[in-house]
């Protein structure tokens, strides 16, 4: 009886269902095995070396294998290449994992072409092939970025013009960005050594002052004029001048270091009054000449007064 009931329900369904529950294959899954839920940022190191791994799976619940082609394709350029299997075979009930690796495929400077804020998109395809037939494809995708890197420094270019103690000379300085991203100056110092009496101007100008990378996506060189000041008391001495500035990106100090010779009047270097001199010489050579000429005068004057008086005397003796 109950069998004859079953049998009547059977028969009471639509072919299509029967089919369903008869024929329909479990089906396969692909999907990423790495957290993709905020995008996937490579590893970039000082060298500007890409490191980068992704991890995609296919779970397969059937009761058979399936063979799948796999492709891969990013939406703009991308400064790395992946690296990764074009078909893999998956057994039934079996989870397989599908590793890509990233890694660099430009020169240094098409690394930092690249900019950081851009986004790219990487997605997978895997296409079931049923010999040269494909039986269905599933599609993942995923962000993929590059990080930012900052490595913001000062170059100084030294002024030809000799600087003397109470005077002041500017030099120039360029702020270099070799980072991959905009950067700005959080802060500026100097430092003096061996010239308490060397000053350095200009350097509250530079803080905040936004640097472009150098030398990468058509970046504007940033250049500032600093003015070295030596005060009168300033001995003449070779000073050692160091610029630090302070990235905002990674808060890192960098610094560049040179010399300044400052010149400077000693005592001794002097140069005397040689017109004070001669002009005491000539006076004391005329005065010399003036009393050497004087003395022959009087012995004459003398002579001819006691010759006189001789001649007086003589005429008074006649007389009487």
């Amino acid at each position: 009886m109950l069998t004859t009931a079953l049998l009547l329900v059977g028969l009471g369904l639509p072919p299509t269902v029967m089919a369903q529950d008869q024929f329909e294959a479990p089906s396969w899954t692909l999907g990423w095995s790495t957290d993709m839920d905020n995008g996937y940022t490579v590893s970039l190191d000082e060298d500007w070396d890409i490191e980068g791994e992704l991890v995609a799976y296919v779970e397969n619940t059937r009761m058979s294998q399936i063979q799948l082609d796999l492709t891969y394709d990013v939406n703009s350029w991308v400064p790395w290449s992946i690296d990764a299997p074009e078909s893999i075979t998956v057994a039934a009930g079996e989870n397989k994992s599908i590793t890509l690796t990233l890694s660099k495929a430009v020169d240094d400077d098409g690394v930092r072409e690249y900019n950081p804020d851009n986004t790219s998109t990487l997605s997978i395809m895997a296409d079931e092939k049923v010999g040269e037939t494909s039986a269905g494809n599933q599609e993942i995708d995923g962000t993929v970025k590059l990080p930012k890197v900052f490595n913001l420094r000062p170059e100084i270019t030294p002024s030809n013009d000799e600087l003397h103690a109470g005077s002041s000379v500017a030099i120039s300085m360029q702020m270099v960005n070799l980072g991959n991203a905009n950067d700005a100056v959080k802060e500026a110092t100097a430092q003096v050594r061996s010239c308490p009496h060397l000053s350095v101007d200009g350097l509250d100008a530079l803080e905040n002052t936004v640097v472009e990378p150098t030398g990468a996506r058509n970046g504007k060189d940033s250049f500032a004029t600093l003015t070295l000041v030596a005060s009168e008391s300033q001995p003449r001495r070779t000073c050692e001048v160091t610029i630090s500035i302070v990235s905002e990106g990674d808060n890192a100090a960098r610094s560049v270091t040179f010399d300044v010779e400052v010149f400077a009047y000693e005592e001794e270097d002097q140069p005397a009054n040689s017109d004070d001199s001669s002009d005491d010489d000539e006076d004391s050579s005329n005065g010399l000449s003036v009393e050497s000429n004087t003395l022959p005068g009087m012995f004459a004057v003398e002579a001819i007064a006691m010759i006189a008086a001789g001649g007086l005397l003589r005429r008074k003796k006649t007389e009487m």
